[in-house]
């Protein structure tokens, strides 16, 4: 039996990887914010197209690219 001292992705799917998870943190951060000031009044800004058009997609994307890391063949030296 070998003992291979090798990772189980390569730099590229880490990459990805990483992208993924900034994705992710940049939506949810995009999210934030938007509350009134005293619980009787409301703020229109909880519907503004920043949280509820943009947000959601970086969101999306964010979860599609470790999908897509993980899915990805490994590059052969």
């Amino acid at each position: 039996m070998e003992n291979k001292d090798t990772f189980l992705f390569d730099r590229r799917k880490y990459v990805v990887l990483i992208a993924g998870l900034v994705m992710l943190a940049i939506g949810f951060a995009l999210m934030l914010g938007g509350g009134a000031e005293a619980p009787d009044e409301f703020n229109e800004e909880i519907f503004g197209t920043q949280r509820i058009g943009v947000a959601p997609w970086f969101i999306f994307i964010g979860l599609l690219l470790p999908i897509a890391a993980i899915m990805m063949k490994k590059k052969e030296d």
